[in-house]
């Protein structure tokens, strides 16, 4: 029978962790330091904004992590459950690298200590023999590493005793009440050394795959000891600044000896902060590591974990080597910064999942800890301007991490067994805009482009879907369609699956739009349905687009299935693609100007074609034809005024021609890549077809031909 894995309580498996890890180096070798440079009131200012970000940041830790059952990983966890594995791992890896990085930090301060009482010592290679002790505590298991913080609890508790029983008030105390910065330092040079000393609330989360009961422990557990060390920090800054000189506090780094009434504890107490913390981030950073190796955002062997409690040996070897690295640094006032950059990435993220999974109001999002989401964006804020103000620099690596760390996940195209909050942010944002957009004034000078695509063939409709795309030139959206005919029963499952291949298609090429296929009894029923169906609210088609060559142009219901869009306010264009290589083409896009309607729609597509890259080298001219030269001089005036109006740099033409306009179009623009012109209502009830007096038209024309009808004269 397989023994079972040992789970911890809110004391030992959230706050013990926690506490220690926040009282640590700083606490005994900074603190005195950062009252000396900054005086009283700036070490507290310090003190307000440091714990500030990380009280917010714990309450948004606690709404998290009462709402999802927390697992191993602890903060990238909750993150990557939220806002996907891409986001969670972007910040899982500098979370992890923060937390090994930390072991490092904590074992050079408890190094540095042990200097104080033998100067001679080699630290280089006592820091790496420390580490390796404290590797071999965690090799052991996590139940020894909680087993072993109550002993350096205690002890610490007996070395803050003895220190604040010493209190006493020196004379001229008021002088360390202002800052006195020594060269090279500010406010914000020495809040970056003194912001790791809050950096202890993800280490009871990180242990969240160990906890017997995570939802409750990790609020609990995580707010107390934020509580606990904000009054022990505030206390101490006090008592150094009402006994100590000045000089002494930035001088003498264990400044806390001299008010002991028994100096020694000081020492046991930074040595048992020291190794605590250091063991407390070994034993979270292989977790984190874990984690992300179980979700294959790094390889997956790391995940391997061993005994019943799934211990995570291979990554602690890797932690450790980092660790090892930094060790061989050895500068505590080099580790600190970046130790802050990290862990403010971290902390902003996990308040921007709170945020976010407040605001947009998923159902799914049942917290029993409930925080305001504008707290959580406070805080959020806050962590990301931190890093601005602290080193602009290190902010820009970090965050170039965290970017390319994300475009190597996303472009992996994980497909996770989870749900995250992104479709429930987009759902929100989307209703919001579309209810903003349905109460607005609609008017012709917003006009865009939303296309209804009439596909009858994925493949052969290729051309159809690539000017369909250059109309809507990212400016609107479009409808990818297609008409089953038949009745639901025999018919829903090809339904579902070209359902399918078109938003695999529309992914694969991350087009801006939408399928829609619908099941009809005939042509006409289909476009009504798709025109009523598709869209919501003020987001729905205005163009109906299908290909000149389509069965549905033969249809008997095409003409009256035409109308009926017009007067559903939808436009129409059939497109004829070309039939020459473009490169044999002018590059040139001609629009026929004929009825005002018909006109300005066509220069707006013209326009909206040119937008694309493959079109921004072609020239849009506006030809108009007239009978003779008499009329060409008032021609010419109109033609002024349109372009004056249209506000788009055009070549305006007159053609000059008897012959019928369909011939004097054929001659003109026989070359050109791109033509669009108007068509009359008319011509779609003739007597040998729809559109059949254009037929001679699309055989001459050697580029691509979109004949165009306005649905605002259903007259012409």
């Amino acid at each position: 029978m397989a023994k079972e894995a040992q789970k911890f309580g809110t004391f030992g498996g959230v706050f013990v962790p926690n506490i220690l890890t926040i009282l640590g180096v700083i606490l005994f070798l900074r603190a005195g330091w950062v009252v000396g440079n900054a005086g009283l009131s700036g070490a507290v200012a310090m003190l307000l904004l440091a714990n500030g970000v990380t009280f917010l940041s714990a309450l948004s830790l606690s709404a998290i992590a009462t709402n999802t059952k927390a697992q191993g990983g602890g903060a990238y966890f909750l993150i990557s459950r939220s806002l996907g594995l891409e986001f969670g791992g972007s910040i899982g890896l500098p979370l992890y690298l923060a937390q090994s990085i930390s072991v490092a930090f904590y074992v050079v301060g408890f190094t540095e200590s042990v200097q104080f009482l033998y100067p001679a010592l080699d630290t280089r290679l006592f820091s790496l023999g420390t580490l390796a002790v404290i590797f071999l505590v965690a090799w052991i298991g996590a139940s020894v590493a909680v087993k072993a913080q109550y002993l350096i609890l205690a002890t610490l508790a007996v070395s803050l005793v003895c220190f604040f029983a010493g209190f006493r008030v020196i004379e001229g105390w008021e002088g360390n009440l202002e800052p006195a910065y020594t060269e090279g330092h500010s406010f914000w040079t020495v809040f970056a050394i003194f912001f790791p000393a809050v950096t202890g609330i993800m280490s009871g989360v990180s242990m969240s795959g160990d906890l017997k009961n995570p939802t409750r422990a990790i609020p609990k557990g995580t707010l107390w000891a934020v509580g606990v060390a904000f009054v022990i920090y505030l206390s101490q800054l006090v008592w150094m600044a009402a006994g100590l000189e000045r000089g002494e506090l930035v001088e003498n780094k264990l400044a806390m000896q001299t008010l002991s009434i028994w100096p020694p504890t000081i020492i046991a107490g930074l040595w048992a902060a020291t190794l605590s913390s250091a063991l407390a981030s070994l034993v979270a950073a292989p977790r984190t590591l874990q984690a992300l190796a179980k979700d294959r955002v790094l390889p997956r062997f790391l995940a391997k974990g061993h005994g019943p409690s799934k211990e995570p040996r291979l990554a602690l070897i890797l932690s450790a080597l980092v660790a090892l690295v930094c060790v061989w640094a050895g500068d505590l006032n080099m580790i600190a910064p970046l130790i802050s950059m990290f862990f403010l990435a971290t902390y902003g993220a996990v308040n921007l999942v709170a945020a976010l999974e407040s605001w947009t109001g998923n159902p799914t999002y049942r917290p029993t800890f409930r925080v305001h989401w504008l707290i959580s964006l406070v805080g959020a804020t806050a962590c990301f301007g931190i890093m601005l103000l602290l080193d602009p620099l290190a902010t820009a690596l970090a965050v170039i991490l965290i970017v390319v760390t994300y475009i190597v996940l996303t472009r992996r195209s994980y497909r996770t067994a989870w749900g995250d909050m992104r479709s429930g942010f987009w759902f929100a944002v989307a209703r919001m805009g579309l209810l903003k957009l349905y109460k607005s004034r609609l008017h012709q000078r917003n006009w865009r482009p939303a296309i209804l695509l009439l596909m009858s063939n994925l493949k052969e409709n290729s051309q159809l879907l690539r000017f369909g795309r250059y109309l809507e030139a990212n400016k609107g959206v479009l409808f990818l369609s297609h008409i089953i005919l038949g009745d639901w029963k025999t018919s829903a499952d090809r339904q579902k699956a070209l359902t399918r291949q078109i938003d695999d298609r529309i992914r694969e090429e991350r087009m801006s739009a939408f399928s829609k296929v619908v099941i009809a009894r005939d042509f006409e029923q289909g476009i009504t349905s798709l025109l009523q169906g598709a869209g919501l609210g003020n987001l729905q088609p205005n163009t109906l687009m299908i290909e000149w060559g389509s069965g549905w142009l033969r249809d008997n219901d095409f003409p009256r299935t035409v109308h009926q869009a017009l007067e559903m306010e939808t436009n129409l264009i059939v497109y004829s693609k070309a039939k020459r290589p473009e490169a044999q083409l002018y590059s040139v896009i001609d629009v026929w100007w004929s009825a005002r309607a018909n006109g300005t729609m066509m220069i707006t597509l013209a326009h909206l074609m040119q937008s694309n890259r493959a079109w921004r080298d072609a020239r849009i001219r506006i030809l108009r034809i007239i009978r003779d030269e008499s009329g060409r001089q008032a021609a010419e005036e109109g033609m002024k005024e349109l372009m004056k109006d249209s506000r788009i740099e055009v070549e305006p033409v007159i053609v000059v021609s008897e012959e019928p306009p369909l011939m004097a179009i054929a001659k003109e623009s026989q070359l050109s890549t791109a033509t669009f012109v108007g068509v009359s209502v008319r011509t779609l009830e003739e007597a040998a077809g729809p559109l059949s007096s254009y037929e001679p038209l699309v055989s001459k024309i050697q580029g691509h031909l979109f004949l165009a009808k306005n649905w605002h004269d259903l007259e012409l």
